[in-house]
């Protein structure tokens, strides 16, 4: 959600379908749509309820580096969750040089090489 937001300061109808694609992606095939209702209205909250911080933007690079910690997101997960932001950034049918750095700096946090990422942020 910040993603789409923060590089232009505009939260389209498109951007919002595409991340809702997106986290909807990565939820368990059973689990209840209610329930991922639920956790898409606390999100937008979180978002909201923090948007003006001060240092909003660092938050998001420690939750981004903070990733790393978890054995699950593998460099596949990595990988795909880069394709996803970029999806995500497309969404409005532009990619923002903000949206491109965002991206670069978030690979480089996430350790993905350096070619890998030439090769999604273009």
């Amino acid at each position: 959600m910040s993603f789409a937001h923060q590089t232009d300061g505009i939260y389209s109808r498109s951007e919002h379908t595409s991340v809702w694609k997106v986290l909807k992606k990565w939820m368990p095939k059973d689990f209840e749509y209610s329930e991922f209702l639920k956790i898409m209205d606390e999100i937008t909250e979180w978002y909201k309820n923090r948007l003006l911080e001060d240092n909003f933007k660092e938050t998001l690079s420690d939750i981004a580096a903070k990733m790393n910690d978890y054995e699950w997101f593998t460099m596949q997960k990595k990988e795909e969750s880069l394709k996803d932001l970029r999806s995500i950034a497309l969404a409005d049918k532009k990619f923002l040089d903000a949206e491109k750095k965002w991206m670069r700096d978030i690979a480089k946090t996430w350790n993905i090489d350096s070619r890998f990422i030439t090769k999604i942020v273009k």
